[in-house]
């Protein structure tokens, strides 16, 4: 048996399990104070189940987003546990350093999240999306628990650099000199937290809206506000498989900022990266509604005997759940080809974008 190792596994389990149902407690305490026009407590009781998609997507996005200091912050004590100068004093500061991540990160986490719900709410000025949910609209509280989620998908790693930068001793000293922050990869952290938080609004705002406008056959608007679920599956599905695709394509654009913070960081460097982020941003989500469009579009043209768009229009949840497994799946096929047709465009890219 190894005695460290399980002690370790342990204080994890320990530490982990309060702090989440610590911050989790808080979260709700929180986020049903900001949202004053709707008292969550009485909703729920009332059997509001767009009340209750709505807070539990926003909770469950923290946690999926306070999982990424797990890595970072229990090196920390990992570190301590096999060092030889090991003591009561090093363990401590260890878990003083786990603490302190999951704090951060959840607030971090909350502050994204919240402010991303309150820009998309503000862009949709035809929809009152909290009084909608008030009124237990399930279709309106689907589509901001799918924005959430997104955006959550998109931040995962950004978040997990920032943190690893308030990590940066790989091993503690009973001095305890280290510094708690690296500024490099906080700096990283946080260009990427930035462009990724905007970039995402904006695809999810604009991809609604394109949405809306090539599907002349459906108002989404209007249907949304009529809580059919059925177009909301639909659009939120279409949405959340454009953001995977968009995902997987930014590793290259984001590889390079790393270098350059790294290595060479100089301001004109720094912008040139940073524009050519925006630029794969913009692309990868052009080219992913482009093909998931034709792949929603081909397969209703093959298959002829179900007409999916009055279907989902006339509220068949079980149609638009098909098209929306559709979208996804195909989004997981396609995300290794549309990165490697994204790094081939960029590798040749004009001179000016080829940093490295």
């Amino acid at each position: 048996m190894n005695i460290h190792l399980t002690i370790l596994g342990l204080i994890e389990i320990l530490i982990s399990a309060l702090s989440g149902i610590l911050i989790y407690f808080i979260s709700l305490k929180i986020f049903t104070f900001l949202t004053k026009d709707i008292n969550e407590t009485q909703e729920l009781k009332k059997n509001n189940i767009a009340v209750s998609i709505l807070v539990s997507s926003f909770l469950f996005c923290i946690m999926l987003l306070i999982k990424t200091s797990i890595g970072p912050s229990m090196e920390t004590l990992g570190f301590a546990m096999i060092s030889v100068n090991i003591s009561l004093k090093t363990v401590a500061f260890a878990i003083f350093r786990i603490i302190l991540m999951f704090l951060i990160s959840a607030v971090f986490a909350f502050i994204f999240l919240w402010v991303s719900v309150i820009i998309f709410m503000l862009l949709t000025s035809k929809i009152n999306e909290m009084q909608e949910i008030k009124k237990n609209n399930i279709a309106i509280s689907i589509i901001i628990a799918v924005l959430m989620l997104s955006l959550a998908i998109i931040i995962l790693n950004p978040l997990k650099i920032l943190l690893k930068g308030f990590v940066s001793a790989p091993i503690i000293s009973e001095v305890m000199k280290e510094p708690l922050i690296n500024g490099k990869t906080v700096l990283l952290g946080l260009l990427e937290l930035g462009i990724s938080v905007i970039a995402a609004i904006f695809i999810f705002f604009y991809g609604f809206n394109l949405y809306d406008f090539l599907t002349k056959e459906i108002n989404e608007v209007t249907e949304l506000k009529s809580n059919n679920i059925a177009v909301s599956i639909q659009i939120s599905a279409f949405i959340f498989s454009i953001m995977i695709l968009v995902k997987a394509a930014l590793v290259p654009s984001f590889d390079t900022l790393e270098r350059i913070i790294y290595q060479r960081l100089t301001i004109n460097l720094l912008f040139i990266a940073l524009l050519k982020i925006i630029i794969f941003f913009i692309l990868s989500a052009f080219f992913a509604f482009i093909i998931l469009w034709l792949v929603m579009k081909g397969f209703m043209l093959i298959n002829r005997d179900i007409n999916e768009m009055q279907e989902i229009k006339n509220k068949n949840i079980a149609i638009a759940l098909a098209i929306a497994v559709l979208l996804i799946s195909a989004s997981l096929l396609l995300q290794q080809g549309l990165t490697a047709f994204l790094s081939g465009l960029s590798e040749k890219a004009p001179e000016f974008m080829k940093i490295l």
